[in-house]
């Protein structure tokens, strides 16, 4: 038997970021997303969260298995007053090792920025995540540079030089 599984994203609240915290602190994501040298303190993260102002996006991503659903990572849009945001996400459950996840979950995001007249995005990536370098590629993500020392920028347009949006076809919601 197939079990089939729905992800969804809701913007965060305030009450989501001390799991935010927990998740962005553990040493796999820090290594693999991040070049930061130790995790974040409460009051730092606090402080991270709260400046942001509505120029950010914190996205949970919520895995639907048809028994439950419940939280499993997160989805970060920053810099949204440029035409040219970013976008980063992560999951933050150890034990869920499954990619379509966290692709769906940027799938969703990305149609978020389209339906809001963005036209291209980027990230920054640590050399060495190979996962996650795969996962951009296989989003249509490009390497366009050098970022910090040991990171590279990627990046991916998301609308066609007329103005048309790529649209990505698949069963995807945003709650």
């Amino acid at each position: 038997m197939v079990m089939r599984q729905i992800v969804t994203l809701r913007e965060a609240t305030q009450e989501d970021w001390e799991l935010i915290m927990a998740w962005r602190s553990s040493p796999s994501i820090l290594e693999g997303k991040y070049t930061a040298k130790k995790p974040l303190t409460w009051s730092e993260h606090y402080t991270f969260m709260t400046t942001r102002g509505r120029w950010w996006k914190f996205f949970i991503i919520l895995l639907n298995d048809f028994v439950t659903t419940r939280k499993v990572g997160v989805v970060n849009l920053g810099q949204l007053e440029n035409w040219n945001p970013e976008i980063n996400s992560y999951i933050g459950e150890a034990s869920l090792d499954d990619p379509y996840i966290e692709r769906e979950a940027l799938l969703l995001a990305i149609e978020w920025l389209k339906a809001r007249g963005y036209q291209k995005l980027h990230t920054t990536v640590p050399d060495t995540n190979e996962r996650w370098i795969n996962l951009l590629g296989s989003l249509g993500f490009k390497r366009v540079g050098d970022a910090r020392k040991g990171e590279s920028t990627w990046e991916k347009y998301i609308a066609d030089t007329d103005g048309t949006v790529e649209y990505v076809t698949g069963r995807r919601s945003l709650s």
